[in-house]
């Protein structure tokens, strides 16, 4: 087995490139002359220190001991607290091929396939704006035996939650069944680790206030004393500089590290000033004169693709990638890119959970969850459940939804374990209804009629009329159920149920709900104090827009509440219906709304609204998804596999609707919730 041979700095001007990693700055053997009276430094040796020396900026951790068929992480390291690297990029200049999840971040995650000596450049911008780089060269050993590999995001924040799992391709289902896994931190910052005896781990970032390595360690026991192990080095950050006050994203509620998708695109030093960052507070907000609205720069006019990629950012390649796919392949109405004339960017983040849009930035925030394609970039996205998707556990009904295409789930399902790809076509279902939701609430911040009017000088939150569509909405055609409205604080933002609430049975919720005038409960999320909801009109768009689309449908339905560990054959359906949208005294809603919206749809869209089909009372929701089968009175019994996608939709649905609850406000006026 070899380990790390060499790590040295390549050939240039010396006063642009210091040590990266291991010796004093000073040193640089290139052929590039330095200018003059500066004398030529002496040469750099290679070293194999991975300490950082006097004068030092960054040191690179190499992978120790690599194997074919097992994880290996390379970091880059800052040797000071509050370092802060930009314009960062690994390119791979020796060894057989490796596959990149983003060559963007601090640290890789490397699965080598072949033995053999790798070798990487790294080069990046020091707080200065200097020019750095340096090379990293490491041996991967053919395989002693079979082990373990893990993965997981190989960087994070402080307080970064995430997730990491071990898999072991070798073994078969029944070994995988009946093995014992443990999680232990090896060394690095002392942190808590969750679910820690399964074949994932949950974690939060320790706080750090330098650069610092965390090393886990999976030990996996088999039937019959064989036993399987492997670590992964976590590269746990301090995040930029916080706010001193009111900050927009505190450290209570750590941010992804993202950056723009286009490094050198028009507005990427306004995205990272303005978008995704802790030093934002409610004083230092960006003008629409440093990061217009994408409408103010198109002129109200389709954007192309092109112009909406500048305005991105990730925090992997990949998902730039597969964002840009999806409009490319999927937007064929140009439905999201003419709704992303009211934003100002877009952030994909691994880590954002969940997603939402903020009127503080402009800016829609989503779930890479929304947009793998394959095993591996799943892999990167954290695993970690919202916390606030338990609000409303007292309550003795459940409210689930799903889209269904064809008496089928639209979106599918794919257990992690199964390991198989997803098509793009699929993130139609799946990423489409999350962008007509979160981007109604961009175009009723700022509707489409005013985006050629704005004055630079304004913020986005500054921007908006004092009727929005949902004012206007909720003014012409209001909702009626105060009960409905009161169970949905309990539900989205944690409000303690009354007794009463509590007393609620499936049939009473029923009866709220379905002699109003919405189509989904989450219509009725409002603070306390708030006469307008947000999510009544992005509700409203988010199902007719999928119909109208799409051919795809929408279930929702009152049932019993779910037990714990049940399924969706628990949960027998008190009242629900398919394409409520569609409902007589709905339609106007929709037709108010995406009039001022979507403006460019044709009069009289909303016509084409198929009218409901009602869910069978008495039946199991899992029952009830197949209604061919439950016309012809046979109604088809969930296979396992079915079972486990309904369980994962129910999941999900938790994730989605866990909605912050009150942000601080902003000076002057602004949005109070993010939406």
């Amino acid at each position: 087995m070899q380990t790390m041979k060499m790590l040295r700095i390549t050939g240039r001007a010396w006063a642009l490139v210091c040590l990266v990693a291991l010796s004093a700055c000073g040193g640089g053997g290139g052929s590039a002359p330095a200018p003059a009276p500066t004398p030529e430094p002496p040469p750099v040796e290679p070293s194999l220190s991975t300490q950082c020396q006097t004068g030092s900026v960054a040191r690179l951790e190499l992978p120790a001991g690599a194997q074919v068929g097992r994880n290996a992480e390379l970091s880059l390291l800052g040797c000071a607290a509050g370092q802060v690297f930009s314009e960062l990029r690994w390119t791979q200049v020796a060894g057989p091929t490796l596959r990149l999840m983003s060559a963007r971040s601090q640290a890789l995650t490397l699965e080598p396939s072949e033995p053999g000596s790798y070798r990487f450049e790294v080069s990046f911008q020091d707080a200065q704006g200097r020019v750095r780089s340096g090379q990293a060269e490491f041996n991967v050993a053919a395989a002693a035996d079979t082990g373990l590999l893990l993965r997981g995001e190989p960087s994070a924040y402080s307080n970064g939650p995430l997730s990491v799992r071990a898999w072991a391709a070798s073994l078969s289902q029944d070994e995988r069944d009946t093995a014992t896994v443990n999680w232990t931190v090896v060394d690095g910052p002392s942190t808590a680790l969750q679910e820690s005896t399964g074949w994932r781990v949950l974690l939060k970032a320790p706080v750090v206030s330098q650069d610092s390595l965390l090393r886990l360690r999976a030990q996996v026991s088999l039937t019959g004393g064989r036993q399987l192990s492997q670590d992964f080095r976590l590269l746990v950050q301090a995040p930029p500089r916080q706010a001193a006050s009111d900050a927009l994203f505190p450290a209570s509620d750590p941010v992804s590290r993202v950056y723009p998708y286009l490094a050198g695109g028009p507005h990427a030093q306004a995205l990272k000033d303005c978008i995704y960052t802790p030093s934002l507070d409610r004083n230092n907000t960006c003008t629409l004169g440093r990061l217009p609205l994408l409408g103010q720069e198109t002129r109200g006019e389709l954007p192309t693709v092109e112009q909406v990629m500048r305005r991105v950012l990730v925090s992997n390649d990949w998902m730039g990638e597969a964002f840009e796919a999806f409009l490319r392949e999927q937007d064929s109405h140009g439905d999201f890119r003419r709704l992303l004339n009211a934003s100002t960017a877009v952030v994909i983040g691994g880590r954002v959970r969940p997603a939402f849009y903020w009127g503080a930035t402009g800016a829609i925030y989503l779930d890479a969850g929304y947009l793998w394609l394959t095993p591996e970039q799943r892999d990167t996205i954290s695993e970690t459940p919202d916390p606030r998707s338990d609000y409303g556990a007292q309550l003795r009904y459940s409210a689930p939804w799903r889209y269904v295409l064809n008496n089928a789930h639209a979106d599918g399902v794919y257990p992690v374990a199964e390991r198989r790809p997803r098509e793009l076509s699929r993130l139609a279902y799946t990423l489409g209804p999350l962008l007509y939701h979160e981007l109604t609430h961009a175009a009723d911040l700022v509707p489409p009629r005013l985006h050629t009017q704005l004055s630079g000088s304004l913020r986005v939150w500054q921007a908006g009329p004092a009727l929005t569509p949902a004012a206007d909405l909720a003014q012409r055609l209001p909702f009626y159920s105060q009960e409905m409205v009161a169970l949905g604080r309990v539900q989205f933002f944690g409000v303690t149920a009354t007794a009463e609430q509590i007393a609620y049975g499936p049939e009473d919720v029923a009866r709220f709900f379905s002699l109003d005038r919405v189509n989904d409960d989450y219509s009725y999320s409002m603070p306390i104090g708030e006469t307008v909801s947000a999510e009544d009109p992005a509700m409203l768009v988010e199902e007719a827009m999928m119909q109208l689309r799409y051919g795809v449908l929408r279930d929702f339905a009152v049932t019993t509440p779910r037990p714990a560990g049940g399924t969706s054959t628990d949960l027998i359906v008190s009242w629900g219906q398919r394409g409520r949208i569609g409902e007589p005294a709905i339609r106007p809603r929709v037709a108010l709304v995406l009039e001022q919206i979507m403006p460019w749809l044709d009069a009289g869209t909303t016509d084409r609204l198929a009218p409901p089909t009602p869910l069978r009372a008495g039946l199991s929701w899992g029952q009830n998804l197949d209604q061919a089968a439950i016309a012809a009175n046979r109604p088809r019994v969930l296979t396992a596999r079915e079972r486990l996608i309904e369980a994962e939709q129910e999941q999900r649905r938790g994730i989605e609707r866990a909605r912050r609850a009150q942000a601080q406000a902003l000076q002057g006026g602004g949005p109070r919730v993010r939406q």
